[in-house]
């Protein structure tokens, strides 16, 4: 199958506020994380498993099957925006400080948190995106890969049972299936045998769009994890308020809004890349809406910019990360300006 790849390098964005001091802290901290091994704690994993512009309020396509209908689960995070309050800058440094001594003592897991928590209470450039960095590169370690922290609330080893499929695991943690054959190594997802050690994921993952910067973070519960860049509806088209993650595609056909051409899934000229995340509106603008959705682009540039009939739209190799986080019915995308 011919697909239309463009690969392009971005650096994140972010707004917000702390106090001057905390700009030494965190990039002692980046200075310090950079040498640092990864501790070996972390590194190591117990039992591991033997198999490796037209502007429009109407969406860019319609799936070919309408949304399931199905009730809303799952912690769904709003962090605040970075604030302007003297107090939270106070914390966010006190925050960072501590997250600089726990990586000092090889505390991974403990660093994660503070300095998660100092990301939600806002910092400014260049910190947030050092922030940014350092989180996105704990996760990588200890939730992303098949290494496993001892006491990690977020992850555990999974011992697999007669009759289990690595699809039924993913669906009792909330995860997909794509991610744990991911972090697992796992080449083939319907391989799996009977006493296999696999690392799980407690889910559900949720995302949070800033309008104002093109940002989408993802969480796992009030953690930050991920940052991608999106694209976003021209004139405010893109509904802000909470959407529920409805159907998810692999190489999803373009069913133009207006009517015209079917481009298929194979065509290069597809605009929809090769992921459809559907979303369903349950709060907000978004309330009722259901035909929009996140998806890939054969237009890189417009990554960044409000261009889009109303859609989110990312880079290809970042919306295929995004659809093995997020699953259908119990992950949430809030968007926000």
């Amino acid at each position: 199958m011919a697909i239309y790849r463009r690969r392009r390098r971005r650096g994140p964005i972010g707004p917000g506020l702390i106090l001057s001091s905390a700009s030494a802290f965190v990039i002692g901290v980046w200075w310090l994380y950079l040498r640092a091994d990864v501790p070996a704690s972390v590194r190591q994993a117990a039992n591991p498993p033997a198999m490796p512009a037209l502007i429009s309020t109407r969406p860019e396509v319609v799936p070919e099957t309408p949304p399931p209908e199905v009730a809303e689960k799952g912690e769904t995070p709003d962090p605040p925006k970075p604030s302007a309050d003297p107090a939270a800058g106070q914390r966010a440094a006190s925050l960072v400080a501590t997250g600089k001594q726990a990586l000092e003592r090889g505390d991974w897991l403990a660093a994660r948190s503070y300095l998660s928590e100092a990301f939600v209470l806002g910092t400014v450039e260049p910190d947030r995106s050092l922030l940014q960095a350092e989180l996105t590169r704990i996760g990588n370690e200890t939730i992303f890969s098949p290494r496993m922290a001892a006491g990690d609330p977020f992850a555990e080893r999974y011992v697999v049972q007669p009759g289990d499929s690595l699809a039924k695991v993913a669906k009792t943690y909330k995860v997909s299936s794509d991610l744990l054959a991911n972090i697992n190594e796992i080449k083939d997802k319907n391989l799996i045998r009977a006493g296999q050690a696999i690392k799980v994921i407690k889910g559900p993952f949720h995302a949070v769009v800033d309008k104002s910067d093109f940002s989408l973070d993802v969480y796992l519960g009030k953690t930050f994890v991920k940052h991608f860049k999106v694209g976003l509806g021209a004139d405010g088209s893109t509904p802000t308020g909470v959407w529920r993650v409805g159907n998810k595609l692999k190489n999803p056909t373009y069913y133009p809004p207006r009517g015209g051409k079917v481009i298929a899934a194979d065509d290069p000229a597809n605009p929809l890349g090769e992921r459809w995340i559907g979303l369903e509106g349950v709060s907000g603008e978004a309330v009722g809406q259901l035909r929009y959705g996140v998806h890939g682009t054969i237009e890189p540039d417009s990554i960044g910019r409000s261009v889009s009939m109303g859609c989110l739209r990312m880079y290809n190799e970042d919306v295929e990360a995004l659809y093995s986080y997020l699953i259908e019915g119990d992950s949430t995308i809030t968007v926000r300006d």
